[in-house]
């Protein structure tokens, strides 16, 4: 099931490999628990063994595949995956993915979206079927390259990767070593901690604190690591041409707050995106100031929605909260569905919101469906009028990158006229946080930074098959095809 309204992440990736007083497979399952909110629908760990390599997964949460006090194996080394499902054939099959005779030669879990896999698979003998995915592709291509010319995974990344477009953070094994690959956009994040003797890699730092580890840095784009107990060897893909290009919504709403990303704090560029919010769309003037308060949507909007607060001098109340045991919403097959679906989700608070002016900060809105019933909510708790300030700009193109947006039809900035917007949920005022006050809190610009979510301007060539902008429209060429 796909989630509604709420750009979702494909995926999150963990590994451990080194240290014999680790057991790397429970360092890789914890990581994973801090990885959840990236994916809720499968989980999988593949863990080397004497044998071989042996994968585990099951399509649930970490907690429930991988229950606490059952081992998942003792191993050296280990990589995981938590997965959200997308639109793409075979997408509901977890991860990591075996590839090889009978899964021998590698294991790999994949974050992001690759454009042209299949076609760079069958360049190499490899036909990718209907219902395979791009995941299941790559590591087929990479073990087929292997076996086919003798060489090492490492050969093969560097002999592969260039040939291919889109966003990958990959982690790896081939049962001796571990690898973490980064695009050369730099699209995801992935990053390399340390805990005694083990390396860690991880989508997030918050991941690898989870577990008690040393954040060492972010692998830089298009860099490929390789760990072997105490030894690191890093190198490069060899692209030309690739612009750094690291996702905007990473910051706005995937990541988790105590993540950095691209060398910044998550909750520094929620926080002053909140901040700028309030100077470029200020409170709305009322006949009773004193009754003006501001709700952040939970969870991933209340750092902006204190951010907005203090530069606007005004309360923060919890007039929204999670109703316990909902963590997602899911989509209906009708609109009056998905808007009962949000209700189960969460609950106004009367007592903090009835008889007041309401501003509502959102991280961002892209269907438009949780938070037009998150207007309706608050009015029924007895808001006097309620105003949506959002700290992202409108979400007006479907995202090629690895995130689950739905097609262009379903976004309401990219089918409802500005004007329009306010009435379409049913607020008093909607404003949105601009690109530049955006860019200004990450503290980038628009060379660094993929917001082709925002603007239509692809970093990458993109199929034309593919529900988006093309030329000119879309930049930037397809690399060695």
């Amino acid at each position: 099931m796909r989630a509604v309204d709420k750009p979702r992440e494909a995926c999150g990736v963990a590994g451990a490999w080194g240290g014999p007083d680790q057991d790397a497979p429970d360092l890789v399952r914890n990581m994973l628990l801090a990885l959840q909110h990236r994916g809720q629908e499968a989980t999988g760990i593949a863990l080397s063994t004497p044998g071989g390599l042996v994968l585990q997964a099951g399509n649930d949460q970490v907690a429930v595949v991988f229950p606490e006090g059952r081992p998942v194996g003792r191993s050296t080394g280990a990589i995981g995956h938590v997965r959200y499902g997308t639109v793409r054939a075979g997408s509901d099959r977890p991860q990591p993915v075996l590839a090889g005779p009978a899964g021998s030669r590698l294991a790999l879990a994949h974050n992001g979206t690759l454009v042209d896999a299949a076609d760079v698979a069958e360049e190499h003998g490899v036909v990718a079927g209907s219902d395979v995915t791009d995941s299941e592709t790559l590591a087929d291509l990479l073990a087929t390259v292997m076996t086919r010319h003798d060489i090492d995974l490492s050969t093969a990344l560097h002999r592969v990767l260039p040939r291919l477009t889109g966003a990958y953070s990959l982690v790896l094994t081939d049962g001796d070593k571990l690898y973490g690959v980064r695009d050369p956009h730099g699209f995801r994040p992935l990053c390399l901690g340390r805990l005694d003797g083990t390396w860690l890699l991880a989508s997030e730092t918050a991941a690898i604190r989870a577990v008690g580890g040393r954040v060492v840095r972010e692998l830089e784009p298009g860099e490929v690591v390789e760990l072997d107990g105490l030894r690191l060897r890093s190198s490069r893909v060899d692209v030309v041409e690739a612009r750094q290009a690291r996702c905007l919504f990473e910051y706005v709403y995937f990541a988790r707050p105590d993540s950095e990303f691209g060398g910044r704090s998550v909750y520094t560029v929620r926080h002053l995106a909140g901040r700028t919010l309030a100077e470029e769309a200020p409170p709305p003037p009322t006949g009773a100031p004193q009754e003006l308060v501001v709700v952040g949507v939970p969870e991933t909007a209340r750092v902006a929605a204190d951010g907005y607060a203090a530069q606007a001098g005004l309360p923060v109340v919890q007039g929204l909260i999670p109703r316990a045991g909902a963590s997602r919403t899911f989509i209906e097959p009708n609109q009056g569905a998905r808007a009962r679906a949000v209700r189960t989700k969460l609950a106004a608070v009367p007592a903090a919101v009835e008889g007041r002016d309401v501003i509502v900060v959102d991280d961002s809105v892209v269907r438009g469906t949780t938070l037009r019933a998150i207007v309706a909510l608050l009015r029924e708790a007895g808001a006097r009028s309620v105003h949506v300030r959002v700290a992202s700009p409108a979400y007006r193109f479907p995202c090629c990158y690895g995130i689950d947006t739905g097609r262009p039809e379903e976004l309401l900035a990219g089918t409802t006229p500005d004007e329009d917007m306010t009435a379409a949920l049913g607020c008093d005022s909607l404003s949105f946080l601009t690109l530049k006050g955006l860019l200004a809190a990450v503290a980038g610009d628009r060379d660094t930074v993929c917001a082709a979510c925002l603007t239509g301007r692809y970093p990458t060539a993109v199929p034309r098959s593919w529900p988006v902008p093309h030329p000119p429209a879309a930049v930037g060429t397809t690399q060695g095809l």
